[in-house]
């Protein structure tokens, strides 16, 4: 089993050019026991899926080609099937199965994902391409009056990188002596002040402290995302102290997180990263589209690929639901629909959007898959689109 922590753009690049004469068929599963306990459900939505994938393939592309497909089918389902066992790791279980060549990839991931059951020439990533986008590396620190955790969030599983304490220490001398009243029961006293104003001091440095300790490695491990909590007390307190540099990055969460278990904490940090991520993709859907007739942006099939083609595209986003086609000529050049110019040498690609994804990897773009960005903002553009470099 390959580790999803370290795929790499090469990887997704090797994995999107990957193909098979009979078929390719992508699985993704979703395995969440905290919704599912015994996976039951998610072992029947699969054997439906699968049932009527076999029948659509059996019945496709002539009678012999069927009866291979359907063979091949069969001889995959109890590895497919499987994949629902309990004992197998990971709440979002991912599974590259070519139908006639010996060659299988799998994936599990603490990231539930959507359940899926593709069969197509060679692999479908998209879904995986959003695991890898939402699931980038993030910060959560969670800070009480006593202490504090940095933690890396990375798809969806956490690990400590720094834990503080707040130090207690004692003045050494406090002016004892009973001045004024107060509330019934209560006296007010500098002795009483100074521990006050003592506590607050330390509180206030322990603060700064955290947050400057947290900045240091949101630089170190490039963290994009900063989840800060501290209950009603300290959160704001605690965003406050960021730079402005860093503000837009931080999210507040008002929960207090500091005695969760360690696999309850994974699912709420993954839960609030998942919300967040939902409204930056249509935050990033409007960018793409506000940006359309100007340099910095690139609107439809047809300006994305030419785009691609020059290198100029510094974040792609498509919708996985729409089969975009054009066509590759001998140069590697990519062409939206039938646009490819009179006498190029061009070959017919039914699977361009594999072609897009391959591209922006190897120009080093950002990818971002939006499931229904077609029916959306980029209803007009058939939900494609791009930022620009220049």
């Amino acid at each position: 089993m390959a580790m999803l922590e370290q795929l790499d753009d090469a990887g997704v690049r090797e994995l999107s050019r990957r193909s098979d004469d009979l078929g390719v068929l992508s699985v993704y599963v979703k395995a969440d026991p905290s919704q599912d306990p015994n996976l039951l459900a998610a072992g029947i939505d699969l054997k439906n899926r699968f049932r009527e994938l076999r029948r659509r393939a059996s019945e496709g592309d002539g009678i012999e080609r069927g009866r291979d497909v359907a063979a091949a089918l069969d001889r995959l389902w109890p590895q497919v099937e499987a994949l629902v066992a309990s004992a197998v790791s990971g709440r979002g279980r991912i599974v590259f199965f070519a139908l006639d060549s010996d060659w299988t990839m799998q994936f599990d991931s603490a990231m539930p994902v959507t359940p899926r059951l593709v069969l197509d020439s060679g692999p479908f990533i998209h879904p995986l391409l959003e695991m890898l986008d939402e699931g980038r590396r993030a910060g959560v620190v969670i800070i009480t009056a006593e202490d504090a955790r940095l933690l890396e969030w990375h798809l969806g599983s956490l690990r400590t990188v720094q834990s503080m304490e707040n130090e207690y220490v004692e003045a050494p001398h406090e002016r004892a002596g009973q001045i004024g009243g107060g509330p019934p029961g209560q006296f007010n006293t500098p002795v009483r002040e100074q521990r006050k104003a003592r506590e607050r001091e330390r509180i206030e440095r322990f603060l700064d402290q955290a947050v400057e300790a947290a900045v240091k490695v949101a630089e170190e491990n490039g963290w994009q995302r900063i989840l800060v909590s501290g209950g009603d007390t300290w959160t704001e307190a605690a965003v406050s102290r960021f730079p402005a540099t860093l503000r837009d990055k931080v999210l507040a969460d008002s929960r207090v997180l500091s005695g969760v278990d360690d696999a309850s904490l994974a699912r709420m940090v993954t839960e609030r990263l998942h919300a967040q991520h939902k409204e930056y993709e249509q935050q990033l859907l409007t960018e793409v589209r506000d940006a359309a007739g100007t340099k910095s942006g690139a609107l439809g099939l047809s300006e994305v690929t030419g785009a691609l083609n020059d290198g100029r595209v510094a974040h792609l986003v498509y919708d996985p639901e729409v089969r975009y086609v054009g066509s590759v000529d001998t140069n590697g050049l990519l062409y939206a629909g039938e646009e490819a110019p009179a006498g190029a040498q061009v070959t017919a690609e039914p699977r361009l959007t594999e072609r897009l994804v391959e591209r922006a990897l190897e120009i080093g773009a950002r990818i971002t898959p939006v499931e229904g960005a077609a029916g959306g903002v980029l209803a007009e553009a058939d939900g494609i689109g791009a930022l620009l470099r220049w």
